[in-house]
């Protein structure tokens, strides 16, 4: 039985949970997201430049002004998430395991909480790389088609992003909520 799957079974109510199995579950979990938010950090950056020379600086004149203003929202998104990315980055960076232990426990809990805003300081993003995708598709179209298709974008796009949100949401459930839970749990048998 791995430590995640010890973890999750301690924190059953009434049951002891191994603070060594919790701080090493804490430990990897954060390992684990500051290398994930390093690469998407960097991924983004490389996308900004790539989007950055590929559609506004590309002297290209097939390339028309609908195809620079899609090309900007996308940059633009890009570079909201690459904030986002940069910002974890940073936070699970200076995390410190050498606190006293209800700081640490506190802070832990604290982190891998499912927060609203979350999810929210992804809207700007995610607004603009629909925009880009509306304009991108939708330009020169009459106004029935443009319609149709400015429909269209919004079926499949609001659907793949709700469907991330919840795969995101799953995985949170899986990897994170136990942890939260053996923090908070651990911070009350301190307390008693």
């Amino acid at each position: 039985m791995n430590n995640q799957d010890q973890l999750t079974k301690n924190n059953e109510p009434n049951n002891f949970i191994d603070m060594d199995a919790l701080l090493l579950n804490l430990k990897n979990e954060d390992s684990r997201n500051l290398k994930l938010m390093k690469n998407f950090k960097w991924l983004y950056f490389g996308m900004i430049i790539f989007y950055t020379l590929l559609i506004i600086v590309n002297p290209d004149p097939e390339l028309e002004l609908h195809h620079r203003i899609s090309g900007l929202c996308y940059v633009l998104s890009f570079v909201f998430f690459w904030l986002i990315f940069r910002k974890y980055h940073k936070e699970f960076g200076q995390i410190d395991y050498s606190q006293p232990s209800s700081e640490m426990l506190a802070k832990a809990a604290d982190r891998y909480k499912m927060k609203v805003k979350n999810f929210l300081i992804l809207i700007p993003s995610l607004v603009l790389m629909d925009i880009g995708l509306t304009i991108s598709f939708t330009y020169r179209l009459t106004s029935l088609e443009m319609m149709h298709k400015i429909l269209l974008i919004q079926a499949i796009f609001i659907p793949v992003m709700l469907i991330s949100g919840f795969i995101g949401y799953l995985i949170w459930r899986k990897r994170q909520k136990p942890l939260r839970d053996g923090a908070l749990q651990m911070l009350k048998d301190l307390k008693d």
